[in-house]
């Protein structure tokens, strides 16, 4: 299923704007992940525009680092097309491979169309089996009797801005929408980052195939605040990693 909602995402085919995107981003030396789906899995590699051509209608794509270097060989070998995402500009595009260069480099077409993702939002990443997510804190209930109980819950989504989790209708006691969540903890795989936040939302949930409920439960929305750049970074490449782009461009 594709999880990048179609209304998420703005096609773009003015000229100008596209090379101002893709020039900026060189200029700026941005992260730009290059990507392709092998075997029904998503591989990606950090790479940079390293120099572009408009007059050939080319880009020049080179690898960040000797691994790098490898694996962006990898995936241009034998392929026709290579994708292309920039986390920054949240822009995604499509190119033509034309020739792998004997330093490694590769030259790639310039795209015709990019697809940006709406920048009000981010891409949302729905945990599902094989992807391992979850939240740990401690919260204060709001009862006259002030308990406070450790959590640790798996995501049902998330994304570079916020995240959210069920609990159940007895769980529900200790949070209200505005409460501020200390010291969060979030584990991705076998990362982990801290930060705090901030309750946006709470929402009745029906079981369904999705989040395999059997009664009834509440999803707790939050927003994160206080996020080193750092583990930003490292959130956002997380998502990425998983969410599926294949129909997005």
């Amino acid at each position: 299923m594709n999880q990048v909602s179609k209304n998420l995402l703005k096609k773009n085919y003015n000229d100008w704007a596209i090379f101002s995107i893709i020039n900026n981003a060189k200029l700026k030396e941005k992260t730009v992940y290059g990507w392709k789906i092998i075997v029904g899995k998503k591989v990606t590699v950090e790479v940079v525009f390293h120099i572009i051509r408009k007059f050939r209608n080319e880009i020049v794509i080179k690898a960040v680092g000797p691994q790098g270097r490898q694996n962006l060989g990898n995936l241009a070998a034998g392929a026709q097309n290579l994708n292309f995402y920039l986390p920054d500009d949240l822009v995604l595009f499509q190119s033509e491979v034309k020739q792998i260069e004997a330093n490694g480099n590769i030259r790639v077409t310039f795209p015709k169309m990019i697809a940006q993702v709406d920048r009000r939002k981010h891409l949302r990443l729905f945990v599902e089996n094989g992807i391992k997510v979850n939240v740990g804190f401690t919260k204060e209930n709001h009862g006259a009797k002030k308990v406070k109980q450790q959590f640790k819950k798996p995501c049902f989504d998330i994304s570079g801005g916020g995240l959210s989790f069920i609990v159940s209708r007895t769980e529900k006691a200790f949070f209200k929408e505005g409460d501020l969540i200390e010291k969060l903890k979030v584990e991705l795989d076998n990362e982990q980052i801290m930060c705090h936040a901030k309750i946006i939302n709470i929402f009745e949930v029906q079981p369904d195939q999705r989040n395999g409920l059997i009664y009834k439960g509440f999803k707790i929305c939050l927003k994160l605040l206080d996020m080193p750049a750092e583990s930003k970074k490292k959130l956002e490449e997380f998502v990425f990693r998983y969410v599926d782009l294949d129909e997005a461009i």
